[in-house]
């Protein structure tokens, strides 16, 4: 199992022609990095409409203790909120849907196979554990410098990530976007978590200093269209990372041999992940999905992840 770390930056033709040559990767990393054209123009933003989809976006209050939707600091009737139509919300949306005794997200039902309950939960934050172990503590590899303004965390999950990344610059604004309302409700100021399907068409996006994804890639069903609509709202010289675990099973020698269990295992995973027209290990084509989407500098990071223990000396 490998984990693929994927960064690019935002740029014209123009100004990927003059980039110079980016530093070698670490052994077993692989990073890709894109960037938009310093001399593009931002287009004024609409604050009438909502982050990405006008009325269909809700601002997060968060979870409460059982892991259901706390609305209680959430007032349709403040007019300061980050975008005034984000008040516009249905009541269906920050309601659950259950099926087989597990939990999942009712808004925009079916689109996301995975439950959000607690157990859920608790899987997606090991698995924020995993790769911080797993990277020497990097929350990110992108060179996005000491002052990002603005940064977008797509498919945030229980928010894990977009909380570190606020307490790390508390100066920027960060922005969370998941189909499920379970983010909790204390968090750094500059923090913010928006109900929103992002793969929908962005009316209203902003631009953004940096984007980042994680364990996103292998469930959406048009990787490159996302990301070209990420390009599209990102500032001039922005950049977008992408960090996914492809859970295929490898080893040094090719020893595996085709009836091995857990090869099996994951050879069905990748079948269920088909008829939900998704690619399970779609973690290796992210530096290809960034460059049909327009991105530049990319740089691809591959770390190694042992399933089981490892001998301590390996």
């Amino acid at each position: 199992m490998g984990a693929h770390d994927t960064e690019g930056k935002r740029a014209s033709p123009k100004s990927s022609l003059k980039s110079s040559p980016r530093s070698s990767p670490p052994l077993h990393e692989k990073s890709d990095q894109t960037g938009h054209d310093e001399q593009d123009t931002e287009t004024p933003r609409d604050d009438n409409q909502g982050l990405l989809h006008g009325n269909t976006v809700i601002e997060a209050g968060g979870s409460d203790e059982d892991g259901e939707f706390s609305a209680s600091e959430f007032d349709p009737d403040d007019s300061s909120s980050l975008r005034s139509s984000s008040t516009s919300i249905s009541s269906s949306i920050l309601e659950h849907s259950y099926q087989n005794g597990r939990r999942y997200h009712r808004y925009r039902h079916g689109r996301y196979p995975l439950p959000n309950d607690e157990a859920e939960q608790n899987r997606e934050d090991m698995l924020h554990a995993m790769m911080l172990e797993a990277t020497d503590g990097r929350l990110f590899y992108a060179p996005v410098g000491d002052n990002p303004q603005r940064i977008a965390d797509l498919g945030t999950g229980t928010g894990i990530w977009a909380i570190e990344i606020g307490e790390k610059y508390p100066s920027a604004e960060v922005l969370g976007l998941d189909l499920s309302p379970i983010q909790p409700t204390w968090v750094p100021p500059n923090v913010k978590f928006y109900v929103d399907d992002i793969e929908d068409e962005w009316l209203n996006g902003d631009h953004f200093d940096f984007v980042h994804l994680r364990n996103m890639i292998p469930i959406l069903k048009s990787p490159v269209t996302l990301l070209k609509q990420a390009y599209a709202n990102m500032k001039a010289g922005a950049w977008v990372e992408l960090q996914d675990v492809d859970g295929q099973v490898h080893t040094d020698d090719n020893s595996i041999p085709d009836d091995w269990p857990l090869k099996r295992f994951t050879e069905i995973i990748l079948q269920a992940f088909a008829l939900y027209e998704t690619n399970a290990h779609a973690a290796v084509f992210g530096g290809q999905y960034l460059a049909e989407a327009g991105f530049v500098n990319i740089k691809h990071n591959y770390i190694k992840l042992p399933y089981g223990t490892w001998p301590k000396d390996k």
